[in-house]
């Protein structure tokens, strides 16, 4: 363990929250948040470090008042994060800052006490952060940092309403190093992946998988419902960290029959609220651990008031060669649908020459 490549960070934000839907526009307001970060950066120990030239890792803890709204309040987050350098040399880097954690609202939608709350049903929630970002070292123990990011709050459709909180914001944050520099550190550096070890394989890699989802509507049709998701993705590898493909899914989701029956459109044949789906992916591989993204359209189904795209963000962990465990939001321009939880099975078709290891 490097201990003495440990720094403590603090960011200031300021932003707004985005109305994405009607509903949501009187809690427009401008507002600033606070962020305090440690992180260290990456030597290369695993091979993924290699790959990814290097990134920092890092835990936040974030907090805003959110513009003073009584009906939203404030909002704490901790996020642990991974710093993706995108252009890098001795003292500069451009990055994406890829964050995710639990986030907690002090205020949530009420019945009674607080009604006009139409984002949040839920004192706890995901928050995400995505960021880009430049970093520049100015001395040993100084580095400052500018950037731009989305900070999102949002249930996943556990506790209705959901439509979720949205805050584009710019940044500014100071880094400091409490320890002096190990003068021998470079001795520790790992060799990056490539081009010391090009690819060796071309593989197709084939994803077979089925989640379940819950839905907590007690608030508009008095009942959760459970949703049932089954998918296959096709990937094809472009190099150690990506993979792009194609993917086909169908979900059948119960509350669909209550949406539609509340528009005064009966429902004689459950088969008709099925979703089938076809989708562009694309999946950012870390060792044993896959970020997968999917943007989608919908083929059929008789409820479409959530329009003709669907969007899915999966974590996937993959525990043995051929079978893996993985979460999965399923989003509709911002807004969560739900949360499934799934397991599936996966094998490559690898073709192509080995290429020698170059020394």
């Amino acid at each position: 363990m490097f201990n003495r490549n440990l720094y403590i960070e603090g960011k200031a934000y300021f932003g707004f929250l985005y109305a994405h839907h009607l509903e949501l526009e009187r809690y427009n307001a401008h507002f600033p948040a606070f962020e305090i970060n440690i992180h260290q950066l990456t030597y290369g120990k695993h091979e993924w470090e290699r790959a990814f030239n290097y990134p920092i890792i890092g835990v936040g803890f974030w907090y805003s008042g959110l513009g003073g709204s009584r009906e939203v309040g404030s909002a704490f987050a901790l996020m642990p994060y991974i710093n993706f350098p995108l252009v890098k040399n001795k003292d500069f880097s451009f990055n994406f800052r890829f964050a995710l954690g639990a986030g907690y609202l002090t205020n949530r939608f009420d019945p009674v006490s607080n009604y006009k709350n139409l984002a949040i049903g839920s004192h706890l929630n995901a928050a995400v952060n995505l960021m880009f970002e430049a970093r520049d070292r100015i001395n040993t123990y100084l580095t400052a940092s500018a950037g731009v990011c989305l900070q999102h709050f949002s249930n996943g459709s556990l506790k209705e309403p959901n439509y979720g909180l949205n805050a584009p914001m710019g940044s500014l944050g100071l880094a400091f190093k409490p320890a002096r520099e190990n003068k021998s550190i470079t001795d520790r550096f790992y060799p990056p992946t490539e081009p010391f070890s090009a690819i060796l394989t071309r593989s197709v890699e084939f994803n077979f998988g089925a989640a379940i989802g819950y839905k907590n509507m007690q608030q508009v049709f008095g009942e959760n419902y459970f949703v049932y998701h089954i998918y296959e993705n096709t990937f094809y590898q472009v190099s150690r960290k990506s993979k792009w493909g194609i993917g086909f899914d169908a979900s059948y989701d119960p509350s669909h029959i209550d949406v539609l029956e509340k528009k005064g459109i009966p429902v004689d044949n459950h088969l008709q609220i099925i979703r089938p789906g076809i989708n562009a992916a694309y999946q950012l591989v870390l060792s044993k651990i896959g970020f997968i993204f999917n943007l989608g359209l919908y083929l059929g189904g008789a409820e479409r008031s959530n329009g003709p795209l669907y969007e899915k963000l999966s974590f996937q962990y993959n525990f043995s060669r051929n079978f893996f465990a993985n979460v999965m939001l399923k989003v509709h321009f911002g807004r969560a649908d739900y949360v499934g939880w799934g397991v599936g099975y996966k094998f490559d078709w690898t073709f192509g020459k080995k290429k020698a290891h170059i020394k």
